[in-house]
């Protein structure tokens, strides 16, 4: 499903929340119909006692007890009934707003550009969409409609209290400034509490996460007594900080009960002294005591809320603000189409690259790929050659010059289009938990089970994929554990063929494949190379010898272009690599791999 269209987040928590709800302004005016009559029916019970008690008991008339008796009951059973109403209609609109928001959060993060994610722990954002969104979601669905209650209740008794006595009214709301004095305080530092809360949830989180997906290397190096008392410091920080809100509760909370009871002890004193004269009857004097309940039972569940609302505000800040992200890189106001069918003419055009303005690294680069050639990038770590297939990626955009596909720029094509004529493959097959049938067709959603065969077949590797335990339907699990890394590259090979892109960007396929999978994945791979575009970003130099073109890449620029062999002849910078490489191949052990 897809969530409706709403304004563009400002990062703005409450207000953003606001234009959200905004749409659902039915379901909000049938609950607060509902609340205010629940309100209604609740405040006239003291009034129905307070009678019974003057006219009732004290006149020992029986007509008016039994219609006092009457009248309660039926105000008892309305309360119920726009009770029940009003927590259905809060929590439709309620459960309806969180369901919306978590659909929105998650197709924003996966419009966010690369460089949001090179910066952003994936555990923090995992916080986002669970932590915080039960934080919201317990807001919507009893915090909000307990404080609607509750100062429903506290204005209508306010009133209520000056119509049947305004001078008890004034001896019993003597108790609000300090009240009102005390939630301010309590209400600036929980602010504060509430928002450490959230931060330090996301803090174990993270922590959680890193050391779950990086388990092997945690083992091999045993480094679990580390992370151990690692965990700890952050768990602590995570227990102080609700501690901290914990302490500010424990001081708020029975401070406002204590200043009921003194409301009620001031009444009593001066109502039942008959400091005020006759007007003030011993059934006025029982409805003022329900009503105190009526005035501090509110206040103390807005005390006992407070904690709910301040945390889901935090949270609605810190989704609303994830949200307010922009992506770096932006679809075109005025978007071009491409020619069909795509030739796959790749041109870079005075490109220089920064990741942060300080440091460049691509410079100037000009460099042409014609259409179905094969293209290797070589060079030392960090010397800009995956940086070259990130831009024709898309994953980010030039600071300086251009990056064309068949003459068109990239940044005046949709990203749709653009990634249905460009698709990487990276070193480590990357598998959905799911059937293999269904991470075949991730690619190509328009595609049928029949098309996925078909195109196994075309790669050889329907034998393969018809051992498995279930054949297309053998289910794996997150990033494909049960497979072996052979076995999840065949997986990614039959993808990517199935999706047929006329450009094909590959980083090292094969460099971590099994011995007993290689020569089948060697077979797809140039099955699944003929006839395209391809870039390989080539960590060994046995790729390179089997590519069209070499492309030499040294400190930011293109230093050697040519064939493997003429390259070699030249003996300049990529001759010593090779014979370098060439040297270890030949002193490595019998069974090492290449």
């Amino acid at each position: 499903m897809t969530a409706p269209q709403y304004p563009v987040a400002t990062g703005k928590g409450l207000a953003d929340a606001l234009r959200m709800l905004a749409p659902r302004w039915p379901g909000i005016l049938v609950a607060t119909a509902a609340l205010c009559l629940w309100a209604g029916a609740s405040l006239a019970g003291p009034i129905a006692i307070g009678y019974a008690i003057d006219h009732g008991l004290r006149d020992k008339d029986t007509t008016a007890l039994t219609q006092a008796a009457v009248a309660f009951g039926a105000i008892a059973f309305a309360a119920y009934l726009f009770q029940g109403l009003s927590t259905y209609a809060v929590s439709a609109v309620g459960q309806g707003f969180v369901r919306d928001l978590r659909v929105r959060l998650f197709t924003h993060l996966q419009r966010l550009s690369m460089s949001f994610y090179d910066r952003e722990n994936s555990g923090r954002l995992i916080a986002r969409m669970t932590a915080d969104m039960v934080a919201i979601n317990e807001v919507l669905n009893s915090a909000f409609a307990m404080l609607v209650q509750a100062l429903l209740l506290l204005v209508g008794t306010i009133v209520i209290l000056f119509i049947l006595s305004w001078q008890l009214s004034l001896v019993s709301l003597a108790v609000i400034p300090p009240l009102v004095i005390a939630t301010a305080v309590f209400r600036v530092y929980s602010a504060r509490a509430y928002d450490a809360v959230r931060d330090r949830i996301a803090d174990v989180l993270v922590h959680m996460q890193e050391t779950f997906a990086g388990m092997r290397v945690v083992q091999a190096y045993a480094r679990e007594q580390h992370n151990m008392e690692r965990f700890g410091e952050i768990n602590e920080a995570n227990y102080e900080a609700n501690l901290w809100t914990t302490r500010l509760s424990a001081m708020y909370i029975p401070f406002t009960e204590w200043l009921g009871g003194a409301a009620v002890a001031l009444i009593l004193y001066f109502g039942g002294r008959g400091v005020f004269g006759e007007t003030v009857s011993v059934g006025t004097i029982a409805a003022f005591i329900l009503y105190l309940g009526f005035i501090f039972f509110p206040i103390q569940q807005l005390a006992q809320v407070y904690d709910q609302i301040q945390s889901g505000s935090a949270a609605l800040n810190k989704v609303f603000g994830l949200m307010a992200e922009k992506p770096s890189i932006a679809e075109p106001a005025m978007p071009m189409a491409l020619v069909r069918p795509v030739r796959g003419r790749i041109e870079l055009e005075h490109v220089s690259f920064a990741y942060n303005r300080d440091v460049e690294v691509l410079h100037n680069v000009d460099l042409v790929i014609e259409p179905g050639q094969r293209v290797a990038l070589v060079g030392a770590t960090g010397a800009g050659k995956s940086t070259v297939a990130r831009l024709v990626m898309r994953f980010y955009d030039p600071t300086a010059g251009r990056v064309l596909l068949d003459g068109v720029d990239l940044r005046n094509l949709t990203s749709e289009d653009h990634r249905r004529a460009v698709t990487m493959l990276p070193q480590e097959g990357f598998l959905f938990s799911g059937t293999i049938e269904e991470n075949l067709l991730f690619g190509r959603p328009d595609a049928t089970p029949a098309d996925a065969r078909r195109a196994c077949e075309e790669l050889g590797i329907d034998t393969f994929m018809a051992s498995l335990p279930d054949g297309y339907q053998t289910l794996v699990s997150y990033r494909g554990s049960r497979l072996s890394a052979g076995e999840k590259q065949l997986v990614s090979l039959a993808r990517a063929f199935l999706a047929d892109p006329p450009v094909l960007i590959l980083d090292e396929a094969t460099s971590n494949v099994d011995p007993g999978t290689e020569a089948l994945v060697e077979l797809a791979l140039r099955r699944l190379l003929t006839g395209r575009t391809t870039i390989l970003v080539a960590h060994r130099l046995s790729t390179a010898e089997q590519a069209d073109r070499v492309l030499v890449v040294e400190g930011g620029k293109v230093v050697e272009d040519g064939p493997h062999a003429e390259l070699v002849a030249l003996g300049g910078y990529y001759a010593a690599l090779y014979s370098q490489w060439a040297s270890s191949q030949n002193s490595a052990p019998p069974g090492a791999a290449s």
